[in-house]
């Protein structure tokens, strides 16, 4: 019965040593890029989104900052401009509390000579904006604080198991709409009205080019924008 104890003993000190390895990996993940909002989305944000801009990909090429490089998760920020009923132009949208639509999304990563690094589709409950307010013009949403908008942001977020990255990659964002995407539905829905959020530079790390990558390759009529995007890593794994 001794030795029991002294093994279950054992056990559980393994068991503890293991979760203690384990909270400080999880500690040691750390932003190495980051053009999203400080706590987290604002209401809205400048956006693009395929249907309207006639686009396959969005992204742009990015230098880390810090010396961590094992890629854990990526968040891009949203802006939903679709209506659970009518349209965001129209004057006549209607959206129900907390209601979502489902987008698949797909994440890539590259390196400087377009090799795929990673890649990952999601699909993701993507919440319809508010609907319009009488005390809003042009069929926008009133925000409590801050004021009327015709879409609004949302994160979404890309797990990745450790994945070594080097300090400068390529990222894009694709989803299919209508008409455009990688893969056109030829059918209207949400996606449509739905685009990928845009902030003037990063607080951390570096957005290499002057212009947003537009289908591969660096665009010349989005100015000095960049999608609004996360990217976390730990020192190894």
């Amino acid at each position: 019965m001794k030795r029991l104890f002294i093994a279950a003993l054992v056990v559980v000190a393994v068991g503890a040593i293991a979760g203690t390895a384990l909270a400080a990996n999880a500690i040691k993940s750390s932003v190495i890029y980051n053009s999203t909002t400080p706590n987290g989305p604002a209401t809205n944000l400048p956006s693009y989104g395929p249907e309207a801009y006639a686009f396959k990909t969005i992204g742009d090429s990015i230098t880390f900052g810090g010396t961590a490089r094992s890629l854990t998760n990526v968040t891009v920020t949203l802006s939903s401009w679709a209506c659970e009923q009518g349209s965001w132009n129209g004057g006549d949208c209607v959206t129900q509390s907390g209601a979502t639509f489902s987008q698949p999304i797909t994440l890539t990563i590259r390196d400087e000579t377009g090799a795929e690094i990673a890649t990952s589709t999601k699909t993701f409950d993507v919440p319809y904006r508010p609907s319009a307010s009488p005390k809003c013009a042009d069929g926008k949403w009133l925000s409590p604080k801050d004021g009327c908008k015709n879409g609004l942001a949302n994160d979404v977020t890309f797990n990745f198991s450790n994945v070594p990255l080097p300090p400068t990659v390529v990222y894009e964002i694709s989803y299919d709409t209508n008409n455009y995407g990688p893969n056109p539905q030829h059918v209207a829905g949400p996606s449509d009205s739905l685009n990928v959020a845009l902030t003037d530079s990063p607080s951390v790390g570096i957005s290499t080019d002057t212009n947003i990558w537009i289908d591969g390759t660096e665009g010349t009529t989005f100015g000095s924008y960049t999608p609004a995007v996360q990217f976390k890593a730990g020192n190894g794994s």
